[in-house]
């Protein structure tokens, strides 16, 4: 019986259409608590070090997150901890996924050097740092800022 249920919900599972970016914003971060943070915000980080698309700047930052996880000696909350940081310190960004706020605080921030390394072994130039909203501009909405967030990696 046991096993009937476990190949059921593997079934239900497998059906299901795959969605990393469940969490939407700043609110939904909020409810996850410490561990699911952690939890989440590691498989962001995994998720960005190894996806390359066969492209040689998500190769590069792929490359630079793996070096910068092995030589921080990463912990899941760590990478919260810049997500929670990202969020507390651009409160007109709050509506961004943590995908976003990953890139503002971890991707572009502590683990830069590691990625620009990689980036100049590859005779590609060094990231751009992104622009954040000033106070003074009308709040984006998310899809600027996934946009803005995929324009910056190049």
């Amino acid at each position: 019986m046991r096993r009937l249920a476990l190949a059921v919900l593997a079934v239900l599972t497998l059906t299901l259409p795959a969605r990393a970016d469940f969490i939407k914003n700043a609110a939904e971060w909020q409810r996850l608590g410490p561990d699911g943070q952690a939890a989440y915000a590691m498989a962001i980080f995994d998720v960005q070090s190894v996806v390359t698309a066969d492209n040689k700047f998500t190769a590069a930052r792929a490359l630079g997150l793996r070096a910068c996880g092995v030589g921080l000696q990463l912990k899941g909350a760590m990478v919260a901890q810049a997500i929670n940081s990202f969020y507390n310190d651009h409160p007109e960004a709050r509506v961004a996924t943590p995908f976003v706020a990953f890139n503002g605080y971890f991707e572009r921030g502590v683990c830069s050097p590691f990625i620009n390394k990689v980036r100049q072994d590859m005779g590609l130039p060094p990231m751009k740092a992104p622009p954040l909203p000033s106070q003074n501009q009308q709040q984006p909405d998310q899809n600027q800022l996934q946009n803005q967030q995929q324009q910056n990696m190049q």
